[in-house]
């Protein structure tokens, strides 16, 4: 099979959008199971998706048939089938092959509509930015703030940086006395700090703000 122009449709073009277009920015993305791989989805609508990065251990090549099962937040597992449209810098694009295995209308809306409402919650939500020594700690702390919806942290020396849409879970310590269990994913990498987005619930508003009094006394949180 012949590769195929690269012209033809774009997800990053906002013009050619007859529908509103899933994106996870600040949130943890959908998921895309192909190649026997969990696959970080960016964007979708009902014209095509896009993953980041291409899944590994296998060369990928325009017009190639892929399918798999979605995972979004606001509906059952489905199966998807396609093909790729274009292989880049930002991921990989996948259109429908046409079959009808593909998110209907009504599932992508439902999804963009519980991720604007995400967006304003967590921009409602206030963000404790963390001193760099914990109480009686007398090493610096990877930690760099937290809310009620997600974390951001340094990488230390000799960490590998996580692959976004990668599962995080572990007990979050900022003293002896305050150990708290998270779970969530990541969102995204920025060169050593990596934001983490919580699963719902979170950390409930009175335990940030609690953090909040804690760490920064009368001042003033900043917002997310």
């Amino acid at each position: 099979m012949s590769p195929i122009a690269e012209s033809g449709w774009d997800p990053l073009q906002p013009d050619r959008r007859a529908s509103p277009r899933v994106e996870y920015r600040r949130t943890p993305p959908a998921r895309l199971d192909v190649a026997d791989q969990a696959c970080a989805v960016r964007d979708l609508n009902p014209n095509g998706l896009r993953i980041e990065p291409a899944p590994p251990r296998r060369v990928w090549y325009p017009g190639e048939a892929v399918s798999g099962v979605l995972y979004l937040r606001t509906s059952r597992p489905m199966p998807v089938a396609g093909r790729i449209l274009r292989i880049g810098p930002t991921g990989v694009v996948i259109v429908p092959d046409g079959s009808g295995a593909w998110p209907v209308v009504s599932a992508i809306e439902t999804e963009w509509n519980d991720l604007q409402r995400t967006q304003r919650d967590r921009r409602s939500e206030p963000r404790v930015q963390l001193p760099m020594f914990l109480p009686k700690s007398t090493s610096p702390s990877p930690l760099r703030d937290l809310s009620a919806n997600g974390l951001r942290y340094l990488l230390l020396p000799g960490e590998r940086t996580p692959s976004v849409g990668s599962a995080i879970e572990g007990d979050l310590r900022l003293d002896s006395d305050t150990v708290i269990a998270i779970r969530g994913r990541v969102v995204r990498c920025m060169g050593r700090e990596v934001v983490v987005g919580l699963d719902p619930p979170g950390l409930s508003s009175d335990l940030a703000e609690a953090l909040r009094r804690r760490f920064l006394g009368s001042s003033e949180a900043l917002q997310s």
